[in-house]
């Protein structure tokens, strides 16, 4: 073969294998740019990627995704009349116009703790922690006349884990997606009806969940049994404590009985020995026995509150003991402020063993 025929098939050779790689080349970028299209103008508005962002939103603590692909105002809205209509649809002792009064009450308040769960909402996406409202907040405490920590509580959202999605349904602009949750206290496994919408631009967002209120009422009867549980195994360790605490209540005015405007120097030492010697080593033995009790799962936040309780007593007691003796007005507001808090606990314990007592699936507790 001469140079110029070699030469010619080389360069025709060449010209095959370029336009080959073209080809190539532009087949990839169409696949690519197909995938890209497919993705950013199809896939990204679907229920499925909304889902998926809120899931990542969640891990990645970004509450201004978790915010873009949830109506948070509808969800709560929605999620607060469930919980409202549970909190006394059990109640048969309340009148037509009670309930009425309470409907009311509850319609009163519904902005503000709407707005509180928004808030506790964005703190956890952002956090990770579920945060008490602060002390300058309408929720803290009892101030509206309900306890916004139990009404989260009994949202069951600070104990319910994320399964998984097993199904979702679209029909149209709308979309029910099946997602798989467990209540972390009594391992109950149960699925979400989660409604998603999309909006004018087909981008979706999740509404509000379906079957909310059934779900609180199947977890909420598997927690009231065990509660009723807890309080039938533990009412005489409560019960003898009780009487031992009143007893001590009667020493502990007589020992401050007043001839004068104030205590006198014995009357302090004695009191404080009076609390050191008897009154915080009872709260520690009822607190040692409570400890010691086998807790059935749907009872551990009432057990747990009624530990803190005692927490709350005895450090109360101890900044009361040293700052009445050494005239300290610093440990006695502390004392003060303890003692308060221990009785906001206790209100709580007697709250939840009321609701139990109302439950239609278990007898009153005595």
């Amino acid at each position: 073969m001469d140079d110029i025929t070699w030469k010619t098939k080389l360069a025709q050779r060449n010209q095959t294998r370029h336009s080959q790689d073209l080809v190539t080349f532009i087949l990839i970028f169409s696949l690519l740019l197909g995938g890209w299209a497919w993705y950013f103008f199809i896939y990204t508005r679907t229920p499925d990627y909304a889902l998926q962002q809120v899931q990542a939103a969640i891990k990645n603590h970004d509450r201004e995704t978790f915010r873009k692909f949830v109506n948070a105002d509808l969800l709560t809205s929605v999620a607060y009349d469930d919980l409202t209509v549970d909190l006394f649809s059990y109640d048969q002792t309340l009148t037509p116009s009670t309930k009425a009064l309470f409907e009311k009450f509850y319609v009163l308040v519904k902005p503000t703790i709407t707005k509180g769960m928004l808030n506790a909402f964005d703190s956890y996406i952002e956090t990770g922690n579920w945060q008490e409202p602060e002390a300058v907040s309408l929720l803290k405490g009892q101030q509206l006349g309900i306890d916004f920590d139990e009404f989260l509580e009994r949202s069951q959202l600070r104990n319910t884990s994320f399964r998984e999605i097993t199904d979702i349904k679209k029909d149209g602009k709308t979309a029910t997606a099946l997602v798989a949750i467990r209540e972390d206290y009594t391992q109950a496994d149960f699925t979400l009806q989660v409604q998603l919408e999309a909006d004018e631009n087909g981008r979706w967002q999740i509404a509000y969940i379906k079957n909310y209120q059934e779900f609180l009422q199947t977890v909420g009867q598997l927690q009231n049994k065990d509660v009723a549980v807890y309080i039938a195994v533990t009412q005489k360790i409560v019960s003898d404590y009780n009487n031992l605490f009143l007893q001590q209540q009667s020493k502990f005015k007589n020992l401050t009985a007043r001839k004068t405007t104030s205590l006198t120097d014995k009357q302090r030492i004695q009191v404080r020995e009076f609390i050191e010697s008897d009154i915080i080593p009872a709260i520690e033995g009822r607190d040692r026995k409570l400890q010691d009790v086998i807790v059935p799962p749907g009872a551990q936040h009432l057990h747990d509150l009624r530990l803190q309780t005692d927490e709350l007593s005895i450090n109360a007691w101890k900044n009361f003991a040293i700052g009445l003796t050494e005239n300290d007005t610093t440990l006695l507001e502390t004392a003060e402020t303890l003692h308060k808090r221990s009785l906001e606990v206790d209100q709580k314990v007697a709250d939840i063993i009321k609701h139990t007592a109302i439950a239609k699936s278990i007898p009153n507790i005595p």
